[in-house]
């Protein structure tokens, strides 16, 4: 019974370590996306239809 409840801790603080690296590369990811929309100017072709002015 000690065999396995150990075997389930190393499983356990593997997938943790697992998950703490997707966030950390989904996070990296995020913010490099929103970093290259900030520096892009906007120009009429990129710019949702909500966001065009109706002249």
């Amino acid at each position: 019974m000690i065999f396995m409840s150990d075997n389930l801790y190393e499983i356990d603080s593997a997938m943790n370590l697992i998950k703490e690296d997707i966030i950390k590369e989904l996070s990296e990811s995020v913010s490099k996306q929103n970093n290259e929309r900030y520096i892009m100017k906007p120009s009429p072709r990129n710019l949702s239809f909500s966001e065009k002015r109706m002249d």
